[in-house]
Formats: C-alpha cells, sequence, structure tokens
C-alpha cells in the first residue's frame, strides 16, 4: 500500500472527528497530512465545480491520485499512514474507491444521534459564517433548492445523517472486523477509551495516550457577526497574517478567538426536530440491527 492510507477515519461529520484526527497526529507512529479532508474517494477524478456559500471546501478537495499519494510522501519509514474525510461515509462511490484503491484499510465510523448531527451541522455552518439563514426550520425546508442550485453537501442537513443507507455500502464491500463503529455518545463519556479502541484497531499497540485537552471544532451562534465575519472571511488583514504565519498556527488562533466570540446554548427548535425525526426516523431503526446497538435514546 505504498503511498496510500493503511486506515481512514470516514465519519460522520459532526461526531468528534477533528478531535480524533488532532490526538491522532499527536501519536509518533502514526501520519496523517496535515490536508484534513482532503475528500479524495469522495471525489477521485472529478472536475469540481461546487456553487454557493463555502463552495471552496469541496472545490479545494484532492481529486487526482498522484496528488493524494504526494499527501504522505514525507511520512516516516515505519508509520502508520492514515487520513480523515468525513464526507467519506456521505459521498456514494467513497466505499467503491476505497475498496478499489486501499482494501486492506482499517476503517473508523463514529456515528452520531443524526437529528443533533444536523442541527450541529447548521450550528457550524452558522459559526463558519457561510449559512445565509438564521432559522434553522427554515433551512431545511431550502434542501432541495440548495441541492439543485449545486451548493455543497453540508447545506442537505438532514441527507448527510442517513446513517443506514450510507453505512450499508461498506458493510457490502469490507469485512465488518475492518470497520470499527462507535457512537458520538461514547467519545463524549470517555474519549480516551475511544481512542485506545481506535489505536488498537488500526494496529497502533505502544501505550500512546494523547493530549486531549483543547476542544476542537466547536460550533455555535457567533455574539458578534461583524467580528466572526472577520475572522472568517478572506480580508487585507487575515491575507497579510497568512503570508507570515504558517497556516496550522494561524487556523488555531483563529478558532481559538472565534470560540470566544461563540454562543453555545442555542437549542434545536422543536419544529425543526419534528422534521428530522420524519425524515430520519426510519434510518435510526434501520440502522440498529446493523450495528446492534439499542438507539431508542435518538428515537422519541
Amino acid at each position: 500500500m505504498n503511498g496510500m492510507p493503511q486506515f481512514l477515519l470516514i465519519g460522520a461529520a459532526r461526531a468528534g472527528t477533528t478531535a480524533i484526527y488532532s490526538y491522532l497526529r499527536q501519536c509518533p507512529d502514526i501520519f496523517m497530512p496535515r490536508l484534513k479532508e482532503p475528500n479524495f474517494f469522495a471525489f477521485e477524478g472529478q472536475t469540481l465545480a461546487c456553487r454557493g456559500p463555502g463552495a471552496d471546501y469541496i472545490n479545494n478537495s484532492v481529486t487526482r491520485l498522484a496528488e493524494y499519494r504526494d499527501l504522505f510522501a514525507t511520512s516516516p519509514p515505519g508509520a502508520v499512514l492514515g487520513e480523515a474525510s468525513p464526507l467519506y461515509l456521505f459521498a456514494d462511490q467513497a466505499a467503491a474507491r476505497i475498496r478499489h484503491h486501499a482494501p486492506e484499510a482499517r476503517l473508523v465510523v463514529v456515528l452520531r444521534n443524526p437529528v443533533d448531527q444536523a442541527f450541529s451541522h447548521f450550528m457550524y455552518a452558522t459559526k463558519q459564517r457561510i449559512e445565509p439563514l438564521t432559522d434553522f426550520v427554515a433551512a431545511l425546508a431550502a434542501e432541495d433548492q440548495r441541492m439543485a442550485d449545486g451548493w455543497q453537501p453540508l447545506f442537505g442537513y438532514s441527507r448527510f445523517p442517513r446513517y443506514a443507507e450510507q453505512l450499508a455500502r461498506y458493510l457490502a464491500l469490507f469485512p465488518r472486523d475492518q470497520i470499527l463503529i462507535r457512537l458520538y455518545e461514547e467519545f463524549e463519556r470517555d474519549p480516551a477509551t475511544l481512542m485506545q479502541d481506535i489505536l488498537g484497531h488500526i494496529g497502533v499497540t505502544s501505550g500512546f495516550r494523547p493530549d486531549m485537552a483543547v476542544k476542537h471544532n466547536a460550533g455555535g451562534v457567533p455574539k458578534n457577526r461583524i467580528f466572526q465575519d472577520f475572522l472568517m472571511k478572506s480580508n487585507p488583514v487575515t491575507r497579510a497574517i497568512g503570508l507570515v504565519v504558517p497556516q496550522e498556527t494561524r487556523l488555531r488562533i483563529r478558532d481559538r478567538l472565534a470560540g470566544f466570540n461563540l454562543k453555545r446554548d442555542e437549542t434545536m427548535p422543536p419544529e425543526a426536530r419534528a422534521i428530522l425525526l420524519n425524515r430520519l426516523g426510519d434510518q435510526i431503526r434501520q440502522l440498529q440491527p446493523m450495528i446492534d446497538r439499542d438507539l431508542s435514546a435518538w428515537l422519541p
């Protein structure tokens, strides 16, 4: 598997993947590219022309095999190679492409209550200042039109967490023991144990323990939208800073400042929860036997 990953964190979005990626990158036995979410297996060979807010996130994806292999070119000898792209769970061709290019890759999936996941995605888009609407119910009503207009998949809030149909694609192509499936509630309750489960699954047995003191990629509503725009959108000041401060450091500072500007006490409108349960309830019920877990807490 020269130049190809030996493990993939394939999702789900808004289920701790950024934190897990950060913790895994601390491990000296693991090499993960600095570029999180290259999305190669979601968009291999495609010419991307996504429209709408935040389109660059999709349009900047790695779509060529040689470019993807180059992400791992600086890995030290003997390192376990991996990457994290939550779009892989969502994208309908990703499982087959992984099976073709990296058939022995160990896969890691963390699933979150899809109703909560959808609202978290909305809050994340609000934080990033790419969601034009402030009403989640209105955003759910706009899904079909946004998808028809070529907006990026994030804005299909109730389409993103259809875990039963998404996971079925992987279970049809990979042995069950090649896929580690955990729940976001487990990550929140005991992240250290979940990290050890992941390390064991991908073959790292060194006893490494990551520093988990920093909270990563939290969502929320900006207290001051003008300040949030300044942080999140390109402007002369941020472009000038980018010339002298490394991207990884710059993004860490940006996200820390943005975090101070967020309110996190927002609750989902009851009408939105009802809409999501109507759209996703069957997916939850179908998922239970697939992963042999009681998911009744996700249902009303």
